[in-house]
């Protein structure tokens, strides 16, 4: 369990960087970007040493009738096209790799038959990164002020390891709304009031960016998080709190009370329009991994799904399709509202968080390119799915065993 948890580490170590870094000089002279440059190459470490693990104990693929396999082969088939069809082959090539590195790490967790337990100190380590991106936030935010944010508004990241957009920060001000409002009231003891402590800094992060895909995010979890627990007097309360704040921030303030402003797109079609083209110039296997930025000049393509039709064409399109459409056709399939509602103690917790997470990433998938490429978006969904698959596996919708509470 160690040993993936190091390569767990690795994985992250690499985000907030690139090997770009490194392109001017070998042996860069500040310290700050040969660290930077370096921190890229985590990911690839973990991918090789997380395989020579899988060699060495001859370990099964484990994602076979899983919806993580469907995401593993779009990293696969995208390392094949990025060293094939993309104009700057190595650097594709890179991004392809990193993101196929969490999948053969998952692939030590999965192996075994503990991996309920591993899985669940890796979503514990990924909550406690979480957490400590969004208090690392509060100082840039404190410096931005309790006004508006600008509508290119940076946050900076302690120790120069990078800047976030509002966009960014919303999303980790909501994952910890998500974890500490769940635990809040799932948890029966006195020591369940001090997860109200990092509600307050989260949700003014959350009011503060003004993220719509954030402020979307909390409406559907609010909604799927009473078809998990039921209908319970005592959570009615929390609907009218969440929905006066996507009103007051997101209608009032955000969009000044217009509703073409709140639905707004701010830029974002520009980069699809010009995506579709590239796409239509490649349509069945695209133009490899950051296909968007080395084509559309550093462009961002913000859609899960024309971000993989650019990068693997109608293939890999389907293949990412068919890993959400499969996570959520599975929670149907074995009424996970049921089972929720019939498990008791930490796997009723972190059962309810994966859904919340899922469902939030679901919806911002269509704004933010969640899960199709190396970022914070895919580390927070294959655990996610992970859990998912793995409980629903072993209590189905009719034979649940309850956990003992602990």
């Amino acid at each position: 369990m160690i040993f993936a948890l190091v390569c767990w580490l690795l994985i992250w170590g690499g985000m907030f960087t690139d090997v770009v870094y490194l392109k001017s000089s070998l042996f860069p002279s500040d310290f700050h970007t040969l660290f930077q440059g370096v921190r890229a190459f985590f990911p690839l470490l973990a991918l090789y040493l997380s395989f020579m693990w899988v060699l060495f104990r001859r370990a099964r693929f484990p994602f076979f009738k899983d919806p993580l396999g469907l995401l593993f082969a779009y990293g696969g088939l995208g390392v094949f096209i990025s060293l094939s069809l993309s104009s700057d082959p190595w650097r594709s090539a890179y991004w392809a790799a990193i993101y196929v590195a969490p999948f053969v790490v998952f692939w030590m967790v999965y192996t075994g038959e503990e991996s309920l337990r591993r899985l669940k100190i890796i979503i514990n380590l990924n909550y406690f990164v979480f957490f400590a991106l969004t208090f690392s936030l509060l100082p840039s935010a404190i410096r931005v002020g309790k006004g508006l944010a600008s509508a290119w508004q940076v946050y900076k990241l302690p120790l120069a390891l990078g800047v976030v957009n509002r966009n960014g920060v919303g999303r980790y001000a909501l994952i910890v709304i998500i974890v500490s409002a769940v635990r809040l009231i799932s948890q029966h003891n006195i020591r369940r009031w001090l997860w109200l402590l990092p509600i307050f800094p989260a949700g003014y992060l959350l009011a503060q960016t003004e993220s719509r895909t954030a402020l979307l995010g909390l409406a559907v979890i609010t909604v799927v998080f009473f078809l998990l627990k039921g209908i319970n007097l005592r959570f009615l309360l929390l609907m009218p709190l969440a929905f006066s704040l996507i009103y007051t921030v997101g209608f009032r303030t955000r969009a000044h009370g217009q509703l073409n402003q709140l639905v707004y797109l701010t830029g974002r079609e520009g980069a699809w329009i010009q995506g579709i083209q590239w796409i239509k110039e490649s349509p069945w296997l695209g133009w490899g991994f950051h296909a968007d930025r080395i084509m559309m000049n550093e462009a961002h393509m913000h859609n899960s799904y024309l971000h993989a039709a650019i990068q693997e064409g109608a293939v890999g399109f389907l293949l990412f399709v068919a890993a959400f459409v499969g996570i959520w056709a599975l929670m149907l399939w074995k009424n996970v509202f049921k089972v929720s509602r019939n498990l008791k103690g930490q796997d009723q917790v972190f059962l309810i968080e994966s859904v919340l997470i899922v469902a939030f990433l679901t919806s911002r998938s269509f704004f933010e390119s969640t899960a199709a490429f190396y970022g914070v978006d895919l580390l927070l969904i294959i655990p996610a799915m992970a859990f998912i698959s793995l409980m629903l596996k072993e209590t189905g919708s009719s034979d649940v065993e309850p956990e003992a509470s602990p």
